[in-house]
């Protein structure tokens, strides 16, 4: 598993402003070649962070940017 680094997190980020859409870990995993874990690593410490936020649809868990 790679080390989360605050390089890894600003990368992860920009993937989502990019994006701009609700993803799975899963998306952010192949789209940065990660392991899925090491990626569920970073997204946790990022909604931990406040940067991004969990949100539930239609029974999946998805990520995405927060409002406003």
């Amino acid at each position: 598993m790679a080390e989360v680094t605050e390089d890894l997190k600003a990368q992860v980020l920009e993937f989502f402003k990019q994006k701009n859409k609700m993803l799975t870990s899963r998306d952010v995993a192949n789209a940065l070649e990660l392991d899925h874990r090491t990626a569920k690593k970073v997204l946790t410490e990022l909604v931990n962070a406040g940067t991004l936020e969990f949100t539930s649809f239609g029974g999946a868990t998805f990520i995405k940017l927060p409002e406003g």
